[in-house]
Formats: C-alpha cells, structure tokens, sequence
C-alpha cells in the first residue's frame, strides 16, 4: 500500500501520492525519460494525468492550488511564467478575432516574454511609461487617458520589478473594470503574494503569470496561470498546450503540487520570513547602508551611496560566498523566498557589515527611454535584416529584442528607431558589439 504521509497535512498531494506509489510497485520502466535514477522523472503513463488535458491528478491539484489562491482556476507551467503570459495573450487574441482590434495596453517594464509573444500573434503595443527608470509603477491618470483615447483589447502590467517597486493592481483593476476592459498582470515575482491577501487574482485581474520558482519552494520552471473566471479554463488549457512543451516535466509538477502544503499549512512561517527581512533592511540602514524601498522578500542596496559600484559591492559579496540575485552599476539586489531562515539573514548582515562603507560616488543618471516606433513589433522582426556596430545604429529601425538578463526588459524592441540615449543605455548593459537592424 502506498504511504499516505502527506495526507496528513490536510490537503491532498495527488501528484506526488502517484509517483511514490509508482516508485513503490517497482514496475519495470518500458517509457521515456531516458534517464531511469529518478523514480519521479516520468512521462504521461497510465493513471499520470496529462497536463494540458488534466482531468485527473493534475486536474486535482490544480483545483487545490486554485482554492488557495482564491481564483477560479490554476493551470500549472512547467515554463515559468513566460508560458503563462503566452496562453493569456493568445486567449484574449483569440477571444477578440481576426477583424477586432489586436492592441494592447502595457507598461512599458514589460518582460520579453510580452514582445515576444507580440511578434508571434501580430500584437501592437501603446506603451505607458513609468515616472522611474525600469519601474513598474504607472499613473492611474496616464492608464485612465490611455484607455479613454486608445481602442485596445487588453491592459498588461508587471506587479512587482526586478528593483522591488510594484504596481498599484488594485486600482489599475478598478480602472478596467470601469472601462470594461481585462487585467492581465505578469505577477512573476509575486507568487508569495498568496499568503498576503494582496495577490493580482485578488485585486480584480483577469489573468495572472506567476513564477512559482522564484519565491516559494518550487523547482525552476514552475509557475501558476491564476484564472479569475472557473469557465475560462478549457480554452485556456488550449492556449497552454498550444505554446508548452509536450512533455512536462514531472519533477517541477510534483514541486508545485507538494508546494500545496506550504501555502495551506505555513502562512505563519511566511509571514515571518516577511517580518525579519523587514527587519533585516532596518538593521542594515542602521549600518549606514542606503536601502531602498522594496517588496516584502527583496533587500536593495543603492551601492553608490555606499562607495561601490553595484558590480563591485557584488564581488565584495562573492568574495565572502554571498550571490546575489542582480546588480547593475547602482544597486545590488538580494532575493528571498518564503522558505528563508533567520541564520540566513543575520548571516547576510554580519558579511555586510564587513563591507566598509566609504565616500558616495556620483549617482549614474538613467533616461528613460523613449524611442519612437516606426513598425508593429512582428513587421520589424520578420523584414530582412543586417548587422551593424552599436555604436553606429543611431536613426536604425531596430530587429531584435535587445533585453539584458536580469532583467530581462527590453530596453528597444523590434520596429523602434535607436537614438543615442538607446545607445548609451545598451552599451551601459554590456551590449558592445553588433546588433541586429532592418536591412
């Protein structure tokens, strides 16, 4: 008989409950993978589920992870939330048709995820532009002006970016609600939003991308499609299926589906994590190091005020066995998950505080760019193109998603004119040889 340890803890784990009793019956395995050491590496066998068609396991534990968030509905990704964001346009694409206006709304802190998904299904973007460099944050003035004055089928927001600013969902969501028009929201490094109650499905979005992995205990590649509406579910599977790979991975459904237990079952803990790297950001300010505000799991430093260079300050870290999750010339950003103890943190505060503070360098000053659009972002992508050195692209209609990872926001995407500050800002994020313009 299989073991029922997890039932324990007052939900159900179907996935893993399939693959340790899968392991326990020592069936002798005549399927993929090729790889046989991991008993919990599998395909679609029998009684395994499939994950765009799930009406069994998955479907249950979807169905668990969907009560917890408080939506109607979950569809698991086991390719974070970049599929996610996928499903959720080509829904909405297809929902409005061929002959409907195909423009969407968005932040200009977008993910590549969006351009992307833009270039394959003939999106155009009206771009709002945030106040801050890099920032998630909108003006509900500018969202109300835009939807007033521009037709589109859908209004796309980061919740939280990569410097821990967020976006004020909740009266972006009002916004749309009142022009009747839907919230899509990339809430990739929001995930731990379910234990606070302020999560995007909760605050009126339609859709929401969650990266599971980057927060809560989940394997890389984990991540939830949050649904607010239970009827909307079959089409979108549809929309999953239809950019996802064929063959799941297993280990990253088992991570999601156990991670069912830690939001049920350790809010408390949760909340604690927040608390003490609250707390930690105070006791570093105290040690005279310029913290920035930021979300909930976030700690960043502004390295200039420090003496350092982001870059710098990381090495410093290195040095002392200490990554961190990103740095740039200015800051340094530290990343927590839900799972983080207090040895960790007060170990993050005793490394820094060995890091000597010394004379403020001059802050680097960031344009916010602007470049102007000549083509749709899939008529660029897709008219013939040529290299040439970035130092001599200005007045050039750019062809590629020129995007630094982190952040992984592109700076000039396919059918803009690259101006010198574009140049000036690709070549400060280390893109120094040739790029990619139309012919």
């Amino acid at each position: 008989m299989c073991s029922d340890k997890l039932a324990l803890t007052g939900i159900t784990t179907p996935i893993a409950d399939f693959l340790r009793c899968y392991k326990e019956k020592e069936f002798l395995r005549c399927h993929m993978p090729g790889g046989k050491n991991n008993p919990s590496d599998i395909t679609e066998i029998f009684g395994a589920d499939s994950l765009y068609e799930s009406n069994g396991i998955i479907a249950e534990s979807e169905q668990n992870a969907a009560a917890l968030f408080g939506g109607g509905a979950v569809c698991y990704s086991c390719s974070g939330s970049t599929l996610c964001v996928q499903a959720m346009l080509s829904f909405i694409r297809r929902q409005n048709g061929c002959l409907a206006q195909q423009k969407i709304i968005a932040g200009r802190y977008s993910h590549r995820s969006l351009i992307s998904s833009a270039i394959t299904m003939g999106l155009e973007i009206e771009w709002i532009y945030p106040a801050k460099y890099l920032s998630a944050s909108i003006s509900s003035k500018t969202l109300e002006a835009t939807l007033r004055d521009k037709a589109a089928c859908a209004v796309f927001l980061t919740g939280i970016d990569y410097y821990g600013g967020e976006c004020d969902i909740k009266a972006a969501s009002e916004i749309c609600e009142n022009n009747n028009i839907p919230l899509l929201v990339d809430n990739a490094h929001g995930a731990y939003k379910v234990f606070t109650g302020n999560h995007p499905i909760n605050l009126g979005a339609r859709f929401s991308a969650d990266s599971a992995h980057k927060t809560l205990p989940v394997l890389t590649g984990g991540g939830y499609l949050n649904i607010k509406s239970l009827s909307e579910l079959p089409e979108i599977k549809k929309e999953m299926a239809l950019f996802g790979t064929a063959s799941p991975s297993y280990l990253i459904l088992e991570s999601l589906d156990v991670c069912n237990i830690h939001i049920k079952n350790e809010k408390h803990k949760a909340i604690k994590v927040f608390n003490q790297v609250c707390e930690t950001k105070s006791a570093l300010a105290e040690l005279g190091f310029a913290v920035c505000e930021s979300d909930a799991l976030r700690i960043v430093i502004n390295a200039r005020e420090c003496g350092y260079t982001g870059f710098e300050m990381a090495e410093k870290l290195r040095e002392k066995k200490t990554e961190c999750e990103m740095c740039d010339d200015s800051f340094v950003i530290l990343l927590f998950s839900t799972t983080t103890n207090d040895y960790e943190l007060k170990r993050l505060t005793e490394i820094l505080k060995n890091i000597p503070i010394k004379a403020r360098l001059s802050e680097k000053e960031h344009t916010i760019l602007k470049p102007e659009a000549v083509l749709p972002p899939r008529k660029a992508y897709y008219k013939k193109r040529k290299k040439v050195a970035i130092k001599s692209a200005a007045g050039r209609i750019c062809a590629e998603i020129l995007a630094p990872c982190p952040p992984g926001v592109p700076l000039v995407m396919p059918g803009e004119r690259i101006d010198k500050d574009c140049i000036e800002e690709l070549i400060r994020y280390g893109f120094k040889d040739e790029i990619d313009v139309i012919f």
